[in-house]
């Protein structure tokens, strides 16, 4: 009876030992034999994360924390993760150490960068990685304890302001900020009625503008009716016959000349006076030609022409009231 009770007892002890053994392990995480791959993580702080906390993906465990070292500068902390090898992570992976529960221990999650743009992940310095060995960095939520010391410090720097806010808005200052508005009132109006004068000399503006305009399309208006004239002018065929005449005279003086010249050689001398007067006939066509003279000006300038032409429109007025009025020119009287 007493052997059977030893091997019970035995038993019970062998199992109990098993159960913490599997508990154990269950409760670290262990992958059970499955291969696994190192991971390094670089960051500031790792709050309360410690060894043998669960690594998550996705919300599910896929390795351990295996060791947390110091770096020898003393700026940053080494983290080295044993993951499931057949988990595939994203190329801009970077981890989060935060509470897994309100109150439970820590864990180390994997999150793509892009999730918390706003938290300040460690920059990984190149080199920093051993050869073969991912490395990613990393970044620690603040704990409770320092939340609470930021709500007590925050707490403390309000207090600070109401008590300068309690000094500085006074019975003074509230009177101040009372003549501040009245002031504000006043200085509104007067903008106001700036702007109302402002908008009349616009609208006075506007108008003179538009009696320019008008002005100006007259002007333009007669400036063409002027420059219509003067192509009427110009295109006279009088003015073109006169010019025609004159070198064909030209043209039959040189003529004579030349045939004077081959006649007789005793009239050189008329020959020579009959050069000059062509030499200085050739001289007035081209003064003619160039706006010189009278009659270049008239050519030229269609001005002279448009007023010779309202000289000889007043002399016809002239001759015909002479015509049927000419005792108002005329008095003739015998005794």
């Amino acid at each position: 009876m007493s052997h059977r009770r030893e091997i019970l007892v035995g038993t019970v002890i062998i199992m109990a030992v098993l159960v913490s053994v599997f508990g154990t392990l269950w409760l670290k995480g262990s992958n059970w034999g499955r291969p696994t791959i190192e991971v390094q993580v670089l960051l500031a702080d790792v709050a309360q994360l410690a060894e043998g906390n669960v690594v998550k993906y996705r919300g599910v465990s896929i390795g351990l924390v295996e060791t947390i070292t110091v770096e020898q500068s003393g700026q940053a902390v080494r983290l080295t993760l044993l993951l499931d090898q057949d988990v595939v992570l994203p190329a801009d992976a970077v981890v989060v150490v935060a509470p897994e529960s309100l109150f439970g221990s820590w864990q180390a999650e994997i999150v793509a960068r892009e999730r918390y743009p706003s938290f300040l992940f460690y920059d990984v310095p190149a080199g920093a990685a051993e050869p073969g060995v991912r490395i990613m960095g990393g970044y620690a939520l603040p704990e409770l304890s320092r939340l609470t010391a930021s709500a007590e410090q925050i707490s403390d720097n309000l207090a600070v302001l109401s008590e300068r806010f309690e000094v500085a808005f006074n019975d003074e200052t509230a009177a101040s900020l009372a003549q501040a508005i009245d002031n504000m009132e006043v200085i509104s109006n007067e903008i106001r009625d700036l702007v109302a004068q402002q908008s009349e000399i616009a609208l006075s503006v506007t108008s003179n503008a538009d009696s320019a305009l008008a002005e100006i399309e007259e002007a333009s208006r007669a400036a063409r009716r002027s420059f219509e004239r003067v192509e009427d002018v110009l295109t006279d065929v009088q003015i073109d016959s006169i010019v025609a005449n004159v070198r064909m005279a030209t043209g039959s003086i040189q003529e004579i000349a030349e045939n004077l010249t081959g006649s007789s050689a005793n009239l050189s001398g008329t020959i020579e006076s009959a050069d000059s007067a062509f030499t200085r006939l050739d001289r007035l066509a081209a003064r003619v030609e160039a706006g010189e003279g009278a009659l270049g000006r008239l050519m030229v300038d269609s001005t002279l022409a448009v007023r010779a032409e309202d000289v000889l429109a007043q002399l016809d007025l002239l001759l015909q009231d002479l015509r049927e009025n000419p005792r108002r020119y005329v008095r003739l009287s015998i005794f």
